[in-house]
């Protein structure tokens, strides 16, 4: 396996050098950004479709935008291929010590793991929300913005809905229908949602500032006091 992968690289290599394919050889970074982004929907479609022939030619699609930019890196002398894995599997080893040291889960494992991740940091710097990308698409990055401050017990206010949901398609019409309703009052229903999702996103910072402030993580406080802290970082 390790041979196979290391077979991708020079292939990067060749098309990079000299009497290489000229498309390659003048990629940079951010010219191949879009190309990242739609290797990873086509996995997703793969995935989507339960297709796994599709799954591992798309797969290995996406393995070759992370040599390919390794390769780039490689040769702006930063990093290369190696390193990048190297790094993978130190930081997977360090995120599951009940794994790889025999060690106890403390609470659950994704909890776990969070808190693992904000050590990796300095204080100040952490935030239950790194990590999350902000070029995702609205929808989803609404959806794990709201499962991480879930995690610590931030409760996300909903909407109560007229009638009981007992399927997706109603859910998959509802929004279908907020999209319809934002295009004929003239807005773009993504750009919207994406505004939103930095309100909450600098909403829930000034909540960990406040925490900090008070000596505490966020994660300490009990619901009421959530609650508050989160009426008061309006």
């Amino acid at each position: 396996m390790g041979e196979a992968v290391a077979e991708v690289a020079r292939v990067a290599d060749r098309l990079r050098a000299p009497g290489g394919c000229p498309w390659d050889r003048e990629q940079t970074h951010a010219s191949l950004r879009p190309f990242l982004l739609e290797e990873a929907y086509e996995a997703l479609e793969a995935l989507d479709a339960g297709d796994l022939a599709m799954l591992r030619e798309e797969l290995g699609d996406l393995l070759f935008q992370v040599v390919i930019h390794a390769q780039l890196a490689r040769e702006e002398g930063r990093f290369d291929l190696a390193e990048v894995a190297d790094r993978l599997a130190q930081k997977l080893v360090r995120r599951h010590p009940h794994v790889f040291e025999g060690k106890a889960i403390e609470g659950d494992v994704l909890s776990q793991w969070e808190r693992i991740k904000k050590d990796e940091k300095p204080e100040e710097e952490r935030s239950i929300l790194d990590g999350i990308p902000a070029a995702l698409p609205a929808l989803f990055r609404a959806e794990r913005l709201q499962e991480r401050v879930e995690r610590v017990g931030v409760e996300v206010p909903a909407i109560d809905l007229p009638i009981d949901i007992d399927d997706e398609r109603f859910l998959g019409d509802l929004l279908f229908d907020i999209v319809a309703a934002a295009r004929g009052l003239g807005y773009d229903a993504e750009t919207a949602l994406r505004a939103a999702n930095e309100r909450f996103t600098e909403r829930v910072r000034r909540m960990e500032e406040s925490a900090r402030a008070a000596g505490r993580d966020l994660s300490s406080y009990a619901a009421d006091d959530m609650r508050e802290l989160w009426e008061a970082t309006a």
